[in-house]
């Protein structure tokens, strides 16, 4: 079956889920801003300042329309697989590897790092990594939640990781989405590049799936106590929502 190509850049850059902590690697339609930043313990100035970087980068990484074809059998076909694929936890330990040694790659910030993790690491942008890490100490307590993508040997990985962020002792729930291929050694490695249209349709509606937006909200909830019971992070918290605001306000 022919399939129609529609250009669609998957993109290092991260947006969030609401205000929670959950953000992907890939292409999606979420409302909220990037997550790779924290903010000093004792400075405001470096709050405002962590979230205007990465307010600012958001909106120039502006995602793509979610598509919504006509009905046809391809997208039947879609439906029904998204339907039948069940998310499963740390099933891969191959994958669990590669996505930590990518987090470690993100705070090393040295391309090197990245090449043997990645399918072209120019796709990267390194000064935007260096300022969205320099707020983060560390990844702690990685998951990665699964589910087979359309081609043979490819992944949809949802990883779970929580966040120190400098000066900040509760650690902060996130959740990373990537898209990750298998070379012909069947080693995994994470794809940033062009995705074809039927490849996009299945990745936005296994977005929606119920176990996945379940996944999302548990971890949005975490996120939520988290920033309840530690001042510090609640008021990390805040500022965000105010970027959020003048951004929309177009400020």
């Amino acid at each position: 079956m022919k399939l129609k190509y529609k250009k669609m850049i998957i993109i290092v850059s991260m947006s969030t889920m609401g205000i929670g902590m959950v953000t992907f690697s890939i292409n999606y339609k979420p409302n909220g801003l990037p997550t790779d930043f924290a903010k000093s313990q004792t400075s405001v100035k470096n709050i405002s300042e962590a979230a205007k970087i990465s307010e600012e980068n958001d909106v120039q990484s502006k995602y793509l329309p979610t598509v919504t074809p006509s009905v046809t059998p391809e997208v039947d076909i879609i439906s029904e697989a998204v339907a039948t694929n069940v998310l499963e936890k740390d099933a891969y330990n191959e994958i669990n590897k590669l996505i930590g040694k990518y987090y470690v790659a993100k705070l090393k910030n040295d391309i090197d790092n990245f090449k043997p993790l990645v399918n072209d690491s120019n796709l990267i942008d390194m000064e935007d990594n260096s300022r969205r890490t320099k707020y983060i100490d560390d990844y702690k307590n990685l998951a990665c939640y699964t589910k087979k993508a359309l081609e043979e040997g490819t992944f949809i990985v949802y990883a779970y990781q929580e966040v120190k962020f400098n000066n900040i002792e509760t650690l902060a729930p996130g959740l990373d989405r990537f898209y990750v291929k298998t070379n012909d050694k069947g080693k995994p490695y994470i794809y940033f590049g062009e995705i074809d249209k039927n490849t996009e349709n299945y990745i936005n509606e296994t977005q929606e799936s119920e176990d996945v937006m379940k996944l999302i909200n548990s971890v949005n909830m975490k996120y939520e106590k988290a920033a309840a019971k530690d001042s510090v992070l609640y008021e990390f918290k805040l500022k965000l929502e105010e970027s959020i605001q003048n951004v929309a306000k177009g400020e």
